[in-house]
């Protein structure tokens, strides 16, 4: 039996990198846990650890004062409190314990980055219009190195954000969360208030290239998204998923898996799914819905996917 790895309790930190590999480099499943620990593309909240306040993104009070991240009391209903995240690229050299992904995370069509120009003092998260990188080596890329974000996992609950370069994490200024509190980057570990929680996810991403984005890291939209904000799976064909089903398979249509991954979403219980080639399975498509995700392997004969991260 594969070793299991559970996404719930684990802890992830955003990081930045301006290394990329490109985009004919991300073509097949990453195989890796981060399949199923990283986000969904979507609309996300994102909590501080253990308290009712969320991450909101806040006008610059004075003209010098750039729109910036601070701690509100969390409310579904605004609109600046969802912050929207799409993976953008590929670390050759992630920091310890990331995932290879990195992501985009925005407001309002904008960028969050790190501060910039900031020579003392701790830099704050800003919103800025998300720069255009590009060469000869790769298409269009959309944010800057300080505009771009990785997970790593840390051994508490929640999740620590740190910025790229310098790999400073968000923090709660003065190290305590509570309402009206800005977020700046401090050398992670050097104070509390860094432990966030991302999700779960509340929406389709909308912007027009996190899109393409979310479907060029296999993010495939689903055929009906739910309204409580599953809309895309993680599509990993010819793996399977052994192990971790918690229902009998069920006879299904011969397409591939989209019905299959459907019936996941449309299912609380489901984090993923199985979907097996008639050819395997006497002439009947099968699909096995899992509550469990073990390591996958290799096998022509299935297509699987990843509905609930995390």
């Amino acid at each position: 039996m594969p070793k299991s790895f559970k996404g719930h309790g684990v802890s992830i930190v955003f990081a930045v990198s301006a290394v990329l590999l490109p985009s004919m480099l991300l073509a097949g499943p990453f195989a890796g846990p981060e399949l199923w620990t990283d986000p969904a593309p979507g609309f996300h909240q994102i909590r501080a650890e253990g308290t009712s306040l969320c991450v909101q993104r806040v006008g610059g009070a004075i003209r010098t004062q750039l729109p910036h991240l601070e701690l509100q009391n969390c409310d579904t209903s605004l609109f600046d409190q969802q912050i929207e995240m799409a993976p953008s690229g590929v670390l050759t050299s992630p920091p310890l314990g990331a995932t290879p992904v990195t992501w985009r995370m925005m407001t309002r069509e904008k960028c969050l980055t790190a501060a910039r120009g900031v020579v003392f003092g701790a830099p704050a998260v800003d919103e800025l219009t998300c720069d255009q990188v590009s060469s000869s080596s790769r298409p269009t890329l959309f944010g800057a190195a300080d505009q771009t974000w990785s997970l790593v996992r840390v051994p508490t609950p929640g999740h620590v954000l740190i910025a790229g370069g310098d790999r400073r994490c968000w923090t709660a200024q003065g190290g305590e969360a509570r309402a009206g509190v800005q977020l700046v980057m401090e050398p992670c570990g050097s104070s509390r208030g860094q432990s966030f929680k991302v999700g779960p996810v509340a929406g389709d991403v909308s912007t027009v290239f996190n899109v393409p984005a979310a479907e060029q890291f296999g993010w495939q939209r689903l055929t009906r998204p739910l309204p409580a904000g599953v809309a895309r799976f993680r599509s990993m064909p010819a793996q399977n998923l052994p192990s971790g089903d918690y229902t009998q398979g069920i006879a299904t249509a011969n397409d591939q898996g989209a019905a299959c991954a459907q019936a996941c979403a449309d299912d609380a219980q489901c984090r993923g799914f199985t979907w097996v080639d008639p050819r395997a399975r006497g002439g009947t498509p099968m699909c096995y819905k899992k509550n469990t995700l073990n390591s996958p392997v290799a096998d022509n004969f299935t297509q699987s996917g990843i509905v609930r991260p995390g």
